[in-house]
């Protein structure tokens, strides 16, 4: 199956981006060839550049407070395991303990480090890092591999307590919905009253089923259209029934 998310508010979004920057960081850094080193780092100045305006750490705690008072009235509730319960309200206490005990505002280090901020300003100029033009960053990247890992993770270790933060607090809200299994005649669903409580949106289809859901959705309304995919298709609808599965997610 193939996983679409689809955000219902911009705070969301915005967890839902820096998850994923996230793991392309963490993906190219256990890697050892100095190209992989600099995509992590451009991804890490993505970091940067998402949470320029808003307070990552104050949202992400009031979700998760939010999350944990739920959980925590369910305690002694028969009808819930209670034991997977406990671990998960664990895992909650253990995020929102390292969300507070991080000093500052989210990536405020990595703003006020005038090497790496020469870097980012260098790399927003097209071909703007050759060893010319910032022999210093040339340097770094000819450095040993451990070296080189080592140092990003000094950089990287700040925002360690949000990646973790971000990765549970995105993983129970997908927990927390049922997926329905639907069809769209034709390749195009519609239904109304998707509710204001719904945060986020999660399509699945078939990896065999050929096709991209382009989803449109507020808390009165929800369509899909499901395009052929492949560059010839050119924003065709789907002309057969397309199975999927759709989960609402409001915790």
């Amino acid at each position: 199956m193939i996983f679409y998310d689809y955000p219902l508010n911009e705070q969301v979004r915005v967890f839902l981006r820096l998850t994923a920057l996230f793991r392309r960081v963490f993906h190219f850094l256990q890697r050892d060839d100095p190209w992989d080193h600099h995509a992590a780092l451009m991804s890490l100045f993505e970091i940067v550049d998402g949470t320029n305006r808003v307070d990552v750490k104050s949202d992400l705690l009031q979700g998760m407070e939010r999350q944990r008072g739920i959980l925590s009235a369910l305690r002694n509730n028969p009808q819930i395991e209670q034991e997977s319960l406990l671990v998960t309200l664990g895992e909650l206490d253990v995020a929102i303990e390292g969300l507070y005990a991080s000093k500052g505002k989210f990536a405020e280090h990595l703003r006020n480090h005038e090497g790496l901020m020469a870097i980012k300003q260098r790399a927003a100029i097209p071909g703007g890092l050759c060893d010319f033009d910032l022999p210093s960053y040339h340097y770094w990247l000819s450095l040993a591999v451990e070296t080189r890992r080592e140092q990003f993770r000094s950089w990287i270790a700040p925002l360690l307590p949000t990646r973790t933060a971000l990765e549970l607090h995105i993983r129970l809200m997908l927990k927390s919905g049922k997926t329905l299994r639907l069809e769209a005649p034709q390749g195009l669903y519609q239904q109304s009253k998707v509710g204001p409580e719904v945060r986020l949106l999660r399509v699945a289809v078939d990896d065999s089923c050929p096709c991209v859901p382009e989803i449109s959705a507020n808390k009165y309304l929800l369509n899909i259209r499901f395009l052929e995919a492949g560059e010839a298709a050119r924003n065709r609808v789907m002309s057969s029934t397309v199975p999927f599965g759709l989960v609402f997610c409001s915790f």
